[in-house]
This record gives structure tokens, C-alpha cells and sequence, in this order.
């Protein structure tokens, strides 16, 4: 016999199904996390910074970057992470080619759900350069391991959340990344 529907359980039951779901589509999850901080970066730039920020999506992830974002002069090569807020998640897989980019970071999204709207917002961990202008550290030499075969991952390392600096909001972000603003005079026509 079906249990009865309880109308107080509902929040409960729609978590689980956006939780099922996640993990079910998790490159549909994947992509809107991506275009949710792509729109935030976007918004950031144009309305508070009133300055014109460039983004690039890579088709091909061979060479260990996702976006090229281009703001107040300086190219960032970035690779995304992204996890739930309150996941255990200790460790990211990065791509050593990363490091070869004068521009190369990890920017890790932490998305919270917010089932009452109908949104996420987002929280950054951030590996990069001390300056915007300095290249990244070195990923180190802890190769990632295939989590069926137990060999190594070529051309892969891994970093502890410990090697990322926590950021509370994206205009923090962009600052970090790109300095502060130098509005332009104009944006381009």
C-alpha cells in the first residue's frame, strides 16, 4: 500500500529528487553550474566594474582549461571545479597542462541550492597566482589514480582543498583574478 502523500515532507522530496537527478545528469548539472558563473562573472563585470570582460569556452579539454576569460588586460586560462555545499570533496583532479598557461587557475565553485527560489549561489576556492599577473604554483608531483584500474592518470595531478584559497563572493572573485577595476571609457560598439 502507497504511504500517503504528506504536504510537510515536500521540501524534503523535492531535495531528493534534485539530489537523484544531479547525480543521474550530473554533465546537465555540470553545465548549468557553468553558465550560472559565467552569467555572475558576466554581471559582475558589466554592472558593478562597468568594465568589458571576454569569455571563450574551450570544445576540447586537452589542454586543462574550460573558460578563457580576457578583463582590464590580463588572460586567464581556468579550469572548473564544482561541488555542493557541505560535500566531503577534499581533493580536485587538475590538469598539469594548466600550468603552462601564463594565465592558468582553478577556480572551484561551491553551489548552494536554493529550492525556496529556485537558484544556487555560489562560493569560490581559487588557485592561482598570488598577483593577477603572476603564474600559478606548481601542481606538485601527486599524480591522480584511475579510480577503477588504480593506475595513474598521465598528465593529471592533485591538489588538497588546503592549496586553495577560500573566496566568499564573486566580486571578490573577478578581483582576485583580475585586479581591481579600471573602468573603461566606453565599452566597445
Amino acid at each position: 500500500m502507497p504511504e500517503a502523500y504528506d504536504p510537510l515532507l515536500e521540501p524534503f522530496y523535492y531535495y531528493m529528487r534534485l539530489s537523484r537527478a544531479g547525480s543521474i545528469r550530473s554533465r546537465d548539472r555540470e553545465n548549468l553550474i557553468e553558465h550560472v558563473f559565467i552569467s555572475e562573472v558576466l554581471q559582475e563585470c558589466w554592472f558593478v566594474r562597468e568594465q568589458p570582460i571576454e569569455v571563450l569556452r574551450s570544445e576540447v579539454d586537452a589542454y586543462g582549461y574550460d573558460l578563457v576569460l580576457e578583463c582590464n588586460g590580463i588572460v586567464k586560462h581556468v579550469q572548473l571545479k564544482a561541488t555542493e555545499s557541505g560535500s566531503s570533496t577534499r581533493k580536485q583532479i587538475v590538469n598539469r597542462f594548466l600550468q603552462q598557461k601564463v594565465g592558468g587557475c582553478v577556480v572551484w565553485i561551491v553551489f548552494k541550492q536554493h529550492p525556496n527560489v529556485g537558484r544556487v549561489s555560489l562560493t569560490y576556492r581559487y588557485f592561482g597566482g598570488k598577483r593577477p599577473r603572476d603564474r600559478m604554483p606548481t601542481l606538485g608531483d601527486t599524480p591522480a589514480m584511475s579510480p577503477r584500474s588504480k593506475t595513474i592518470r598521465p598528465n593529471t595531478r592533485v591538489l588538497d582543498i588546503r592549496q586553495f584559497e577560500a573566496i566568499p563572493t564573486t566580486e571578490a572573485l573577478i578581483n582576485r583574478m583580475f585586479g581591481r577595476a579600471k573602468p573603461s571609457k566606453g565599452l566597445p560598439s
